[in-house]
């Protein structure tokens, strides 16, 4: 994972350096820099130049890590959604549910209410409680509750296995 603190830090001397060389042509249009102080100044550019330079090469190092690191994630979460979605097609083969009971199975376990599957199915709610009870009674579950907290100990043992 990339370091998050160090791109903050990165971030905020580029823009210290590139306020702090603002501050210096600033005194030097404004006559204040002396012919006597002229190396100063210039050393001063350099380490200014210098350190927008690392900040931006730490920028362009931590930006890149996080982009690696972001193509993992949506790499990993592909797989475990793929096997949650295989786990729901081997039980809703074993189950011999309808396509409408697959579609209102996957609804159920997103959360939606008898009302909101209604909605979204374009279908009346009696409908809907019908297909509810038969997925129950095919499945062997009492309700939401048994068919959600089994589907997620299936997955926890999946992961642990894994």
């Amino acid at each position: 994972m990339p370091n998050s603190k160090r791109l903050i830090y990165a971030i905020g001397s580029a823009f210290a350096f590139g306020m702090m060389m603002l501050v210096e042509e600033a005194l030097g249009l404004l006559g204040m820099e002396d012919a006597d102080d002229t190396f100063l100044f210039e050393l001063i550019e350099f380490v200014i130049l210098l350190a927008l330079i690392v900040s931006t090469i730490v920028v362009a190092i931590d930006t890149y890590r996080m982009r690696k690191y972001q193509q993992t994630l949506e790499y990993k979460i592909n797989n475990a959604s793929s096997a949650f979605g295989e786990m729901l097609d081997a039980h809703f083969e074993e189950w011999q549910f309808s396509e409408a009971e697959r579609e209102v199975t996957k609804l159920i376990l997103k959360g939606c209410s008898i009302a909101e599957i209604a909605e979204i199915r374009d279908s009346k709610q009696g409908t809907i409680k019908a297909q509810t009870n038969a997925i129950y009674r095919k499945s062997g579950y009492a309700g939401k509750a048994q068919l959600l907290s089994a589907f997620l100990e299936e997955l926890s043992e999946g992961a642990s296995v894994a």
